[in-house]
């Protein structure tokens, strides 16, 4: 029967083996507001662009929005929505015209937080990938999703003490600008001063909450990048799935590969061992670039390699009746393409930030 054409890239990571995604930058702030019923999303720059625009939002929405831009990620979205309007119907919006990127609702009620959570899960399934700021959503354990906690922020400008859902916005612009460079563990907060600290902050990080600690006079601190996963398989769900930044570089070296196999090689070439190494061949000059000094997302002292899946490619012929499958070298498996599918896989090493330090002194 015919089938719709299969783009999947299956990430499996072994003992200590990370695979990896693309590098984002973009910010989409979904806001409840009535000031201007003109538009439903607004797309910036820079907090400098925002200012032309500063009619058209509340005040509290504004300042959001700025938080947001302050921390400069590649793109910002406003998905503007009523204020009797529905979480599906901003997520819409949002589907429409931004394709990627970590998301957060301005001030969001807990049923926000429950719709956000189903739709990035249902998203994932669907290997698209949108990333999620939540505030105190019910154990989303999801590597997707990032789940604040702080009870309350002080900012360091006039608004002063607030509670940690104004602070959503600019998580989602922190964990843009960051994209895949660097870990947003011990990140500086530079627009608040003060936080109310979780009774234990290190358990806290370990149920999967996201968590900012008080560190000298007037810094706050993000103790840990790391997501809401708290569920594990020791295979495709394991603990440095737990990081943000490992999250991102997966994500983004699955959208790259699917993407260029799609716009590249999907229905113009036929499926022979020599095209299907042309296309290895770009994946694994991929690798090299993500491993190139200055870009680090790959270790490049580890042989960062796709090849093609001997095991799964002679398990489908297998599975068609062709029983002398079973005794093919891996040479004639290689060679013996399965009708328009292409089996393959990756072998890689995601480089994580310096978090952690053992320094023994030994004295005379």
């Amino acid at each position: 029967m015919a089938t719709v054409p299969s783009i999947t890239v299956t990430f499996i990571q072994q003992a200590g083996t990370l695979i990896a995604r693309s590098e984002r930058g973009i910010a989409t702030l979904i806001i409840r507001d009535d000031t201007n019923q003109d538009f439903d999303i607004k797309k910036y720059t820079s907090a400098a662009e925002l200012t032309a625009d500063e009619a058209l939002y509340s005040e509290d929405n504004y300042l959001q929005i700025q938080d947001m831009l302050s921390f400069s990620p590649y793109f910002g979205y406003v998905v503007r929505i009523d204020s009797d309007g529905t979480l599906a119907d901003a997520l819409a919006i949002l589907e429409k015209n931004v394709k990627t990127g970590w998301i957060g609702v301005a001030n969001g009620t807990s049923e926000d937080q429950i719709a956000l959570v189903s739709w990035i899960k249902a998203k994932e399934q669907r290997q698209i990938y949108y990333r999620a700021v939540c505030y105190k959503a019910n154990a989303p354990d999801n590597k997707q999703i990032v789940n604040f906690f702080n009870e309350k922020v002080t900012f360091n400008d006039d608004r002063g003490e607030k509670t940690g859902d104004f602070y959503v916005a600019s998580l989602i612009g922190i964990l843009a600008s960051l994209n895949i460079k660097s870990s947003s563990t011990n990140y500086l907060c530079n627009n608040l001063m003060y936080v109310t600290e979780l009774e234990d902050s290190s358990t806290a990080v370990n149920d999967g909450k996201f968590v900012l600690v008080n560190d000298d006079v007037d810094e706050v601190r993000i103790l840990s990048g790391c997501t809401s996963l708290t569920t594990t398989n020791g295979s495709t769900l394991t603990e440095d799935m737990m990081y943000i930044e490992t999250v991102e570089a997966m994500n983004m070296i699955s959208d790259d590969i699917r993407r260029t196999f799609k716009e590249t090689y999907l229905g113009k070439y036929k499926n022979n061992l020599d095209n299907q190494m042309l296309f290895i061949a770009g994946v694994n000059a991929y690798f090299k670039t993500l491993a190139a000094v200055g870009t680090d997302v790959l270790d490049r002292e580890y042989d960062n390699v796709c090849t093609v899946d001997i095991e799964n490619q002679r398990n489908a012929w297998l599975g068609t009746g062709k029983a002398e499958a079973a005794d093919w070298d891996d040479a004639k498996v290689r060679k013996m393409t399965f009708k328009r599918s292409l089996f393959l896989l990756a072998d890689i090493k995601v480089l994580g930030s310096m978090e952690n330090l053992s320094f023994i002194v030994n004295m005379a």
